[in-house]
């Protein structure tokens, strides 16, 4: 945009005026030719003149695009990968806590056949867990990123030597026992393997912080560049200027025949100009325009069109900060689909995407219009309830969207059908800031799953 802006205007527009004007001042009054020698080297001049100055200018151009289309790169490389790590890591985390989540269910368990279905379900998450590991180590992660998950494949270990354990027991009829292992000795090996989790997440985003910043510096650094270039193209054009202008003593009597022509050439070089303006001022719309849709895709889910994670704890932000200027209170929403992997896995994930699809369309639908509502990734969704005047108002939104997610879905002529359990936390009564309503209102949710799915539970859950 430097380029763009400031060398055709600085350049051209300061050039050619004075250059037109000075030749306005000694041309006009020529009346004679005085030699064809004098008209070859004026014309000589001239070419070289205008030559070195479209040169300069084509190189600062040219040179300022190649660095800027490098950090335009470099920024979508950054997102596309963060977004991916931390989509890979969250699904680690959902993986493990419905592990967990089987384990609960096999110590409660009497049906003989429904204890060896968990345990087959216990298995399968654990090499979709694995799988999803292999995936994440395939990113570009650096050396720190590195050791933090080697840390956290060793207290998984751990975890699954627990975990299987805790099989056995039950295997052996030692139900209790096995409870009182998973609450003592599980649950808090899961934790710890959880916080590492969270480690990574928050390690990995500063760096990519890091990194960001490199990109705007080298984007500073080539602005650098290309004003250097641009103070050299204007020394030389003042030089060219002097050059020209102690040649017009020499090329009096050269323009008495040419006063015509330079009329319509400057006419020609107005014309120019305005167009290049013209053409200036498109670019930088342009430029304008691909930077907001850099800034949206930055800020919001590629398939829904939601806001992510990012944006929507930087919006939630927001909004707690007027509810407590404003003292009203704020539910939130987490949401997780039930059964929706069924679906992706018996119809694909194409259809799989057309239902997000239709379930944000159906959140929409329940909503109010300055209601904020994000996916936070895979099947997992979130909304801000601002300005609740009564606790049952949330209820009845719960029990509504509950009552349109149920609804079956048709989609390619297949029949889809799926549930939603929710979580919900209140400001200020489950917590004063962002994380800790995610964080309450994603243990409801998980305590929903646990007895049954296709509800909702408000207030503060205890994770195990």
């Amino acid at each position: 945009m430097f380029v763009i802006d400031y060398l055709p205007k600085c350049i051209f527009t300061h050039y050619n005026k004075k250059i037109l004007k000075l030749l306005t001042n000694h041309y006009m009054n020529l009346s004679s030719l005085n030699s064809s020698i004098e008209e070859k080297k004026t014309r000589h001049y001239l070419t070289l003149s205008f030559t070195v100055i479209i040169f300069l200018i084509i190189l600062a151009t040219g040179f300022s695009f190649r660095y800027l289309n490098s950090v335009h790169k470099n920024i979508i490389q950054i997102i596309e990968t963060q977004n991916k790590q931390i989509d890979l890591m969250h699904k680690m985390r959902s993986i493990s806590r419905e592990r967990i989540i089987k384990l609960q269910a096999l110590i409660t368990s009497r049906d003989p056949f429904e204890k060896d279905a968990l345990i087959m379900q216990f298995q399968t998450l654990g090499g979709l867990f694995l799988e999803t590991r292999q995936e994440l180590l395939k990113t570009a992660l650096i050396d720190d990123e590195k050791k933090l998950l080697k840390i956290q494949r060793e207290i998984a270990r751990n975890v699954v030597s627990s975990q299987y354990k805790v099989i056995e027991m039950v295997q052996n009829n030692q139900n209790q026992e096995a409870l009182n292992y998973l609450v003592n000795e599980t649950v808090p090996l899961q934790n710890q393997n959880l916080s590492y989790m969270d480690q990574f997440i928050v390690y990995q985003s500063h760096e990519n912080q890091l990194l960001k910043n490199k990109s705007v510096k080298k984007l500073k650094s080539s602005y650098t560049i290309v004003a250097i270039l641009t103070g050299l193209s204007i020394v030389l054009i003042i030089i060219v200027a002097i050059v020209v202008t102690r040649h017009m003593s020499k090329i009096v009597n050269l323009l008495s025949t040419l006063a015509s022509q330079y009329k319509d050439t400057a006419l020609k070089l107005t014309i120019a100009h305005d167009s290049l303006e013209h053409k200036v001022t498109e670019k930088t719309l342009e430029l304008q325009e691909a930077n907001e849709h850099l800034k949206h895709i930055a800020g919001h889910d590629s398939l829904t069109g939601l806001p992510n994670r990012r944006l929507f704890q930087e919006l939630l932000r927001q909004e707690l900060r007027r509810a407590e200027r404003n003292k009203y209170t704020i539910a939130l929403l987490y949401m997780d689909l039930d059964g929706f992997k069924l679906v992706n896995d018996q119809f694909g994930h194409d259809i799989g995407d057309s239902v997000l699809v239709d379930v944000t369309r159906r959140l929409q639908d329940s909503l109010r219009k300055d209601d904020l509502i994000a996916r936070l990734g895979g099947d997992e969704f979130t909304i801000c309830y601002s300005n609740i005047k009564d606790i049952d108002n949330v209820k009845t939104l719960c029990k509504n969207l509950i009552d349109k997610i149920d609804q079956p879905m048709f989609i390619g002529g297949n029949e889809c059908q799926i549930g939603i359990s929710i979580g919900v936390s209140l400001y200020p009564d489950n917590g004063p800031d962002c994380n800790t309503l995610l964080r309450v209102a994603d243990a409801a949710m998980y305590q929903v799953k646990n007895q049954g799915k296709n509800n909702f539970q408000i207030g503060e859950v205890t994770t195990e």
